[in-house]
């Protein structure tokens, strides 16, 4: 029987194993362009880059107050304390409805410490804290958004950093303020918002501290008592405990605040809430009617809220009547009512569909911090300023983002990339290009105070103040830079007719009238300039610049008695102003009434330690006074401010010499003859020391000198013969005997 074939498979060999051999993964890395670092420095990029032209900027408008004449931020370091521990403007002059904002001027002071008045480094300041206001509002709307809308929180902080309307606030070194106040309510926001988190104790803390550095910085930030809560119960809201902290950390910033505020302000009795708000400054103040003014301030926000949207005209000033009264029967009154009105109405619906709705936060946001400037609750210093605008533009920017959100991105809203889609690039370039350029523009226009009015007054020619201002400019900071004396007159003549136009437009306008009265006494017109300045003090009769200028005009005329009052008033009008107490100096010097006249001189150098024309006229009183060692300690200073001025060591000489300290008269003396081989005071001078102090030979000599400079010189004569009899030589004393007694008959050696 044949054998079945065997099926099974053949047994096969193992398989070879080939080494394995690890090759090299190569790792693709990718740059996250779009993380919340990187866009943190294009904003911070991009808000330098806009206001780089200012650093080339002067100092401007309230900039004097300040910096450049506050007398406590002008001791730098040192002066740190009593900022913290006086009224907003004691440094410069005592009103009696002051405010409490030191920390802006700590700052000054600190850059005056090491920098001097230098307004580039102020401007530099300024951009820089405006750059961390940019970047503290996105980093707070990124984490509102709990970091699913990066995108639109970057757009918003960029539309933020892009806006025209800011470009007083940052080109003004004085807004230092509201941008410290800014940057610190935001930073305390984004540290409550970190505690809300984690629940560290110091970030409640850091962020109530940080809340109250924005109150000592400007009083906007008082909007956030009802921004926080709002924030804190309903948008960031994962715990009611630490909500309630929070709230609580702001109430306790909050009350210090207050208390510290009201106790200084009422040591100074600056807190006299009833002085009346010049009708210059905010016309509302005598507005024709309840009604009038009511329509007046729905239009005055009207105007802010198209400023919002187009930025143009950027003014500096709107004084009356740049902004007209009007009533209800005006279509622009009517538009901007029916705009609030809606905006208030979609706030509360959104709110009630949805209490999280991020437009019910930007809508808030704004008419919460622009109903503080808004003249409803009580008038402003000005009716209307675009910094007051500041914190409000935050709403509009953050509803321009929404809308983008809305509108274009939609689902795309949560992915950051969506920021380089060709949709959202082509609104955002066209909006960088127009309000860059706006921006860059407007800044070049805050050069200087020229430049500034002159610029505005061209768009807003109704407003008396510009014309005021212009005028003001032109007298005060272009007529002494200018050399030649027909320029300077024409000049002049200019401001004249800008000044009679602020009249026209307000007859009583009475800086106008002080300003006017100035410029004819400058030329010389001292009757017209007593009319004007009667006029401006029968306005303002407290009118510390009108009174020192009636005061000057008296003085120029010889009437000093009749100017003390008028002085004496101007000081009580303003403790700090300097000139008026060299005025009063002067008044006193004339009638002889030398204590006085040190009291005042002495105060003036209070203000200006370094004005040697003072200096020198105090060192003149204390000499004729005979009180010859204060002389000398003020002489001396003259010498050490003009260390080149012959004048200057003669009169120091002079002073050591009738002082009868003949050794040190020779120095200051000799010093005056090398400064000046012409001097013949000094050579009399040093003969007569030497005289005195029996040197009769270096007596001789220099007087022989003196005589060889100008041989008309022979008043010493007389001298070089008593000198030569001392030494013994008659024959020579005989010879200038003679040559005396055709001077002085009567001189005859004993």
């Amino acid at each position: 029987m044949a054998k079945k074939p065997n099926n099974r498979p053949l047994p096969q060999a193992a398989p070879v194993r080939q080494p394995v051999v690890n090759k090299p993964v190569k790792k693709e890395t990718t740059i996250n362009w779009f993380s919340v670092r990187n866009l943190c420095i294009a904003l911070a990029v991009i808000a330098c880059a806009l206001y780089v032209n200012t650093l080339q900027n002067g100092y401007i408008l309230d900039d004097t107050m300040v910096i450049k004449e506050n007398l406590i931020v002008q001791q730098g370091i040192k002066g740190i304390p009593e900022l913290f521990l006086t009224p907003h403007m004691r440094g410069y002059m005592a009103i009696p409805n002051d405010l409490y904002r030191p920390l802006s001027l700590v700052m000054f002071a600190v850059e005056v410490q090491f920098f001097g008045l230098n307004p580039f480094v102020g401007h530099l300041f300024n951009v820089l804290t405006f750059m961390g206001c940019v970047l503290m509002l996105f980093l707070f709307l990124n984490k509102l958004f709990e970091g699913k809308k990066t995108a639109i929180a970057f757009i918003a902080a960029l539309v933020f950093a892009l806006h025209p309307i800011h470009t007083e606030v940052v080109a003004n070194i004085k807004s230092r303020d509201e941008l410290l106040c800014y940057f610190f309510g935001f930073l305390s926001l984004n540290l409550f918002m970190y505690y809300m988190k984690s629940g560290k104790m110091w970030q409640l803390l850091l962020g109530a501290f940080a809340l109250y550095l924005s109150y000592i910085s400007k009083e906007t930030v008082i909007a956030f008592v009802a921004i926080i809560p709002l924030i804190f119960f309903f948008y960031y809201n994962e715990d009611k405990k630490r909500a309630a902290f929070i709230t609580g950390g702001m109430g306790v910033a909050t009350l210090v605040f207050m208390v510290v505020r009201y106790l200084v302000l009422a040591h100074y009795n600056a807190n006299q809430r009833g002085a009346p708000v010049d009708f210059i400054d905010n016309a509302l103040s005598q507005a024709p009617s309840a009604g009038e003014r009511i329509a007046t301030e729905l239009f005055i926000i009207g105007k802010y809220l198209v400023l919002m949207i187009v930025p143009y005209p950027l003014l500096s000033n709107y004084s009356f009547r740049s902004i007209p009264f009007v009533g209800f029967g005006d279509y622009r009154v009517l538009l901007s009512l029916a705009a609030y009105a809606g905006l208030i109405v979609i706030a509360i619906m959104r709110f009630i569909k949805n209490k999280k709705d991020p437009w019910v936060f930007a809508i808030v946001f704004y008419l919460g911090t622009l109903a503080l400037f808004s003249n409803f609750p009580f008038l402003m210093g000005a009716e209307m300023a675009e910094r007051f605008a500041f914190f409000a533009s935050t709403g509009v920017c953050i509803a321009v983002a929404l809308a983008i959100e809305q509108f274009i991105l939609k689902a795309r809203a949560q992915d950051v990339n969506s920021l380089k889609s060709g949709k959202v690039m082509m609104i955002m370039i066209p909006l960088m290009l127009i309000f860059g350029g706006m921006t860059i523009a407007r800044n070049a226009d805050w050069k200087d105070q020229y430049t500034l009015y002159k610029t505005d007054l061209e768009k807003s020619p109704n407003d008396s103040r510009l014309y005021q201002y212009l005028a003001t400019a032109m007298a005060e900071d272009l007529y002494p830079t200018e050399p030649d004396s027909n320029k300077r007159k024409s000049m002049d003549l200019e401001c004249v007719g800008y000044l009679k136009k602020a009249l026209e437009i307000y007859p009583d306008f009475a800086e106008s009238h002080v300003e006017l009265g100035r410029l004819y006494e400058r030329a010389r017109m001292y009757v017209a300039a007593y009319k004007e300045d009667s006029t401006a003090l029968a306005l303002k009769p407290f009118n510390a610049t009108g009174n020192n200028n009636m005061g000057s005009v008296l003085i120029t005329t010889g009437r000093y008695r009749e100017a003390i009052p008028y002085l004496k008033k101007s000081v009580e009008g303003n403790p700090n102003f300097k000139f008026v107490y060299l005025n009063l100096a002067r008044s006193y010097k004339q009638l002889k009434v030398y204590d006085s006249a040190a009291t005042n001189y002495r105060m003036m150098l209070m203000f200006d330690p370094n004005y040697a024309d003072g200096i020198k006229e105090l060192a003149t009183v204390y000499f004729v006074m005979q009180k010859f060692d204060s002389a000398a300690i003020y002489f001396r200073q003259v010498t050490n401010l003009a260390p080149n001025d012959p004048d200057a060591f003669n009169n120091l000489g002079a002073v050591y010499l009738n002082g009868r300290k003949y050794d040190l008269a020779i120095g200051p003396f000799t010093k005056a003859i090398s400064l000046n081989p012409n001097y013949i005071m000094a050579y009399s001078n040093l003969g007569r020391t030497y005289f005195m102090m029996g040197r009769y030979a270096d007596a001789i000599d220099i007087i022989k000198k003196g005589m060889g400079v100008n041989p008309k010189y022979t008043s010493d004569i007389q001298n070089i013969a008593i000198s030569y009899q001392k030494m013994g030589k008659m024959d020579e004393a005989r010879q200038y005997e003679a040559m005396a007694r055709q001077v002085n008959p009567n001189f005859k050696l004993e």
